[in-house]
């Protein structure tokens, strides 16, 4: 009887994680340019839920472990800023992390920060950056959001996991 509970219970929270996924914030790889020079070029988009908007200044979205980036390589779309710090720029309530990714000392974060509104049920498209790492697999990127459901606005926090350059210790 408590393994069929805790099996059904583990199941309806795997819905719920799942359903929640789906109706969130997604940064997308949208093509990848392998270049002449051994390079590769990282094209993403991010698409908005249609409950959700990105405000400008405060709502932004991070890849965290962009190894291998070439230096001032990044495409940034109008209306926006972009950062690259050791530590990645995440989600906080109210001063402490709302999301927990991995972050990896050394290895670049590439955080783009909304610098204009950003309607609902939209793709942003425009974003990209070059890393000298070949090797491809799965990291993190967080986001923040403005939320407005029932009347009410509050902020979100969505983490996610994106393909992209991985660091491979030699």
């Amino acid at each position: 009887m408590g393994k069929l509970m805790l099996a059904a219970v583990a199941g309806m929270t795997g819905l719920v994680l799942s359903s929640v996924s789906a109706s969130a914030l997604q940064m997308l790889v949208t093509r990848m340019d392998k270049n002449g020079d051994g390079t590769v070029t990282y094209h993403f988009a991010v698409k908005l839920d249609p409950g959700e908007t990105m405000s400008a200044g405060s709502d932004f979205v991070t890849m965290y472990n962009f190894g291998g980036l070439v230096a001032h390589s990044e495409k940034t779309p109008a209306g926006w800023t972009f950062s690259s710090e050791d530590f990645g720029r995440t989600p906080t309530w109210n001063g402490y992390p709302a999301v927990l990714p991995v972050d990896v000392p050394g290895l670049n974060n590439l955080t783009w920060t909304a610098g204009k509104t950003v309607a609902g049920a939209t793709m942003v498209e425009g974003f990209s950056a070059t890393t000298h790492t070949a090797a491809m697999g799965e990291t993190e990127y967080s986001a923040q959001v403005t939320r407005s459901a029932n009347g009410k606005v509050a902020k979100q926090a969505i983490i996610g996991t994106i393909s992209g350059p991985v660091f491979i210790p030699q």
